[in-house]
């Protein structure tokens, strides 16, 4: 009895400790690490096994993160900058990229690349059939036929996205057309000095305890069921500062974790915050917004990415502000674990940092093109989202139309060049975010519950029926991924154009386009089909 009393009484300390680790008295010390860029048409990448430290000046003090731990990164042939997650590439409209991807882990582990956010040929996806075995190169090529946006790279292995993509297995792409936009000249484009790439993620550590009584990290919590991840990365430190112009910044925000949404502002303040900046979103995952939006906060759902201009130049030279973590006010639906800590990250305002290319006006019209896409509604059709993870006669997995994913099975066939209407329907009691390939999507119906900030840094609640034009400005812009809370529905419309992959039974393992859950845990655990488009 003693025996399981001691043991017991250990493992509850080293949970409180890493507990505590994450929420104590936040002091930003951990310079934002910049992904170099990749410009170019032809790229030749190394998926490589490596070290790398997450707390290299020691945010954490109650344990020791400060150490090497094994980590999955992308490179360039001959670079070793990346250490974890992967360069930035620049994809440019209009240009046809190849690629040369090498899986040199060192270990027998294979993977694949997924293109998130791209309309490409199904074969060129990077989703579950593409996989990239071990030692072996994958050569896609394709066309860059979307509008200007940031959208992202990771592994989409079947059931091991989740392991991988913790480990470190994600980077950021920027799409963009200098010639055509007319916007290029006009909004912050400075790479890692006035644009700057926002990577936000969660992690779990495992810990050794030392003969000295020290808690030493030792390695990631990964797997397919990695449990609360209690400390906040972004761009693969905690703790993060950046020194930022005293003018306006674009933050190009993704929410790379694998199950948690956050809920962020910006404020001069640390500890529970209720003064924040009004900050621009000028574009969301599928590109610009019709028009700026003013936003205080905003939930970043899981795989969504949204791009704000902040205005540094309100603050005074040395001035401190933080991107708030408010995850208390995330409403209990879409909160998978919490998420300790007053604030994500850091900017130190430094008026000597002068940008080659400043903003001084930032444009209020975005995209006058902006509508619902053209053409009729050729198809609609119906998913629901089923599911529970005690089982609620699901089998104990999570489920689209209570059916399990399996490879070999083509869900969907959608009529290439056409427009179709999809109706999701979240059965559930919990938040899904939903994630489509291929497309870019518009809500134009959401039925249930919506979260509105209100201004103060909380989420007020509230139930109705949304619809096209009338939408909340959480629903609009073009979407690849979309949060629909518990018990509500979504219906979006999307053109299903270019690059059609005829259906042929000796090639079912090239052809298929994902739809699914982002929580990758939802995804990994058989929330996920797949459609061909012929």
């Amino acid at each position: 009895m003693n025996s399981k009393f001691t043991l017991l009484t250990s493992f509850i300390l080293v949970v409180c400790l890493s507990w505590q680790t994450a929420a104590h008295a936040q002091k930003f010390v951990n310079p934002l690490p910049i992904p170099y860029l990749m410009p170019g048409t032809n790229f030749n990448i190394d998926i490589t096994s490596t070290n790398h430290n997450f707390d290299p000046n020691g945010f954490v003090d109650s344990v020791d993160l400060n150490v090497p731990i094994p980590t999955y990164c992308y490179n360039e042939v001959g670079n070793t900058g990346m250490t974890y997650l992967g360069p930035t590439l620049i994809f440019e409209k209009g240009k046809d990229m190849t690629f040369n991807i090498a899986n040199k882990l060192d270990t027998m582990v294979n993977t694949t690349v997924h293109w998130h956010g791209l309309n490409i040929p199904a074969e060129e996806d990077g989703g579950p059939h593409q996989v990239i075995n071990h030692n072996m190169t994958w050569s896609p090529s394709f066309p860059v036929i979307d509008p200007v946006q940031t959208v992202w790279y990771h592994s989409h292995l079947m059931n091991q996205t989740t392991d991988q993509v913790i480990r470190g297995m994600a980077g950021m792409i920027y799409v963009q057309d200098p010639t055509n936009d007319p916007l290029y000249t006009k909004l912050p484009r400075d790479y890692g000095v006035n644009d700057l790439p926002i990577i936000i993620q969660e992690k779990g550590f495992n810990f050794d305890t030392l003969s000295d009584g020290t808690i030493k990290a030792k390695s990631l919590i990964a797997g397919e069921k990695p449990g609360n991840g209690v400390y906040t990365l972004v761009n693969g430190v905690v703790g993060p500062v950046m020194r930022v112009p005293g003018q306006f910044v674009r933050l190009r925000i993704l929410n790379g974790s694998p199950r948690k949404m956050f809920h962020i502002g910006i404020s001069d303040e640390l500890v529970n915050p209720t003064n924040f900046a009004t900050i621009y979103m000028i574009a969301t995952g599928g590109g610009y917004t019709d028009e700026v939006k003013f936003v205080n906060t905003q939930i970043m759902s899981i795989g969504d990415r949204r791009e704000f201009v902040v205005d540094f130049g309100a603050y005074n030279n040395g001035d401190t502000v933080y991107m708030s973590n408010l995850y208390k006010s995330l409403p209990s639906d879409a909160r998978y674990g919490n998420t300790p800590g007053n604030a994500i990250m850091a900017f130190v305002v430094d008026n000597s940092i002068q940008p080659t290319n400043p903003s001084t006006i930032i444009p209020i019209a975005l995209d006058g093109n902006y509508g619902l896409a053209p053409g009729p509604v050729f198809k609609t059709r119906n998913k629901k989202l089923y599911g529970h993870p005690t089982g609620n006669g699901q089998g104990g997995v999570w489920t689209i139309d209570s059916i399990p994913m399996n490879m070999a099975v083509i869900n969907d066939t959608v009529l290439v060049n056409t427009k179709e209407r999809w109706v999701i329907d979240n059965t559930t009691s919990h938040a899904h975010p939903f994630h489509i390939h291929k497309v870019q999507f518009q809500v134009t119906k959401y039925e249930g519950t919506l979260g509105f900030p209100d201004g103060n840094g909380g989420i007020t609640d509230q139930t109705g029926v949304w619809e096209w034009p009338n939408l909340p400005e959480e629903l609009l812009g073009y979407k690849d991924v979309q949060l629909i809370r518990k018990n509500s529905i979504m219906t979006f419309e999307a053109r299903f154009d270019s690059f059609p992959s005829p259906f042929d039974m000796q090639n079912l393992n090239t052809q298929g386009f994902m739809y699914h859950c982002h929580i990758l845990t939802h995804e990994d655990t058989s929330m996920m089909h797949q459609f061909v488009s012929g």
